[in-house]
């Protein structure tokens, strides 16, 4: 492991002029215009590793003063994987001090690497760390170069990988509540390590880079010299090809929004099947992929998705077909595809006593909140007196505002299509032992506001605004 330089060169213009002398191809001043369009005035966390990309990345901020640059900071994580780690985090920060940039680590645990692989359980550590600690208007620079961009693609291609996967890399993302800027995609290895080189600057070399039973640094030391050496532009032919498919991800999740104004109108997360079933397959599997992603689920592998369309889809209406897969799972309801998180253990619900039209926090994460209204819900003296909230336990009923007779709950849900796994999950209001509410359906007569009349409506809503229970 190296040290670290102090040197640092204050002045924007003199970066740009010494660019200019010394031959290197990279300009700062073109990559920070891009990034002040692309960050829109965002505050800007570099993922600061310690090696020589992030590093100048960190250097290269840190020299600029243009005035529309925004507050920069940088954060490193320590994964804890090699035995220097906590030396090299007190390097990181001593770079950070001697650029003038705040300075923040955190320390992460690894798991399932036995699982997932190194690469991938860090990269998921890491990542975890990130939103954690990011502020909801934070953007998050990363210094993925060229270099970098082609070895995804070839590794996705490996993997049997479709549009998505080969469109690697994007210079602007989100990822699962992320925003992810990439100003370096664009630029070689070798201009970095030029700058590095002119700004004497010094970095980490972490020696696990040099495992050759890791995927991409058996490609990046074994397989990429060769190909270089036939291909001498093979890192931005590829990166181009990532540009066509990122192109051609874009359009299909243009196709899939059009489609799910026909086969979704209402929610993301449920799919009409007599629309769905009027698609080619092709267009099938990009809007279910579309709509997965739009709910924040772990997209299948292509024979998962497959079991979809040929087990859920044409399966009898009186069928309840399940498919699972790590993370996600579909299931079917009469005419309905519902998308979902894949729970492995079932919540304990319980009862809450309501007082008044405070916002309830329930077992699930779930908030209740009260809506004034005119003609809904309930009425104002409800509220005043002993009003518990309990979920499904069978053998309610409840008289609905507008009808003469009860009704078991359990026929009212088949009524309002309501499938089974849902029905435990909603919540129901008491008052003593009466059924008055159900939460998102409907109200007993006698409970609820009249045509006019002030009444007070109950609303489920979760932190993320996505559906709970789907």
């Amino acid at each position: 492991m190296t040290t670290w330089s102090n040197a640092v060169n204050n002045d924007f213009s003199v970066t740009a002029n010494s660019r200019v002398k010394s031959g290197v191809s990279l300009n700062p001043q073109q990559i920070i215009i891009d990034l002040i369009k692309l960050v829109a005035g965002r505050a800007v966390c570099v993922a600061y590793s310690g090696g020589v990309d992030s590093h100048v990345m960190l250097h290269l901020l840190a020299t600029t003063r243009h005035p529309q640059l925004p507050a920069v900071r940088a954060l490193h994580i320590d994964h804890g994987l090699h035995s220097e780690s906590s030396g090299w985090t007190e390097h990181c920060r001593q770079v950070a001090a001697d650029l003038n940039i705040d300075f923040e680590s955190i320390q992460v645990s690894v798991e399932d690497i036995d699982e997932m692989g190194m690469e991938a359980a860090a990269r998921k550590a890491r990542y975890h760390a990130f939103r954690y600690d990011l502020a909801p208007d934070e953007v998050l620079l990363t210094a993925q170069h060229q270099d970098d961009q082609a070895e995804t693609l070839m590794l996705q291609l490996l993997r049997g990988a479709g549009p998505t996967g080969l469109s690697a890399m994007w210079p602007e993302d989100e990822l699962e509540g992320l925003t992810i800027v990439r100003p370096f995609l664009g630029l070689p290895k070798t201009d970095l390590l030029e700058y590095a080189e002119l700004h004497q600057l010094h970095w980490i070399d972490d020696p696990s880079n040099a495992d050759l039973s890791i995927s991409r640094n058996y490609l990046r030391h074994v397989i990429w010299p060769r190909l270089n050496k036939r291909w001498p532009a093979v890192s931005k032919t590829l990166s181009r090809s990532a540009e066509h498919c990122r192109e051609a991800v874009e359009l299909m999740r243009e196709l899939a929004s059009l489609d799910a104004r026909h086969v979704c109108p209402e929610r993301s997360d449920r799919l009409s099947i007599a629309a769905l079933s009027q698609l080619p397959q092709a267009r099938q599997r990009n809007l279910l992929r579309y709509a997965l992603e739009q709910n924040g689920l772990t997209l299948p592998s292509a024979a998962i998705l497959q079991r979809i369309i040929d087990e859920v889809i044409p399966a009898a209406e009186d069928r309840m077909p399940e498919v699972h897969w790590p993370g996600a799972m579909v299931r079917r309801y009469r005419d309905v595809i519902y998308l979902a998180a894949d729970r492995a253990e079932a919540l304990d619900l319980g009862e809450l006593e309501i007082s008044g039209t405070d916002t309830v926090r329930l077992p699930d994460g779930r908030m209740l909140k009260w809506q004034l209204e005119s003609g809904k819900g309930l009425k104002q003296h409800v509220l005043n007196g002993h009003l518990l909230l309990k979920f499904r336990e069978g053998g309610e009923r409840i008289r609905l505002q507008g009808h003469a007779q009860h009704k078991a709950l359990k026929q009212l849900f088949q009524e309002w299509d309501v499938p089974p796994w849902q029905r435990p999950h909603i919540p129901l209001l008491f008052v003593d032992h009466e059924l008055v509410a159900v939460v998102g359906y409907g109200y007993a007569e006698h409970y609820a506001a009249d045509i006019g009349e002030k009444g007070w409506l109950p609303v489920l809503e979760h932190a993320s605004d996505k559906p709970v229970f789907d």
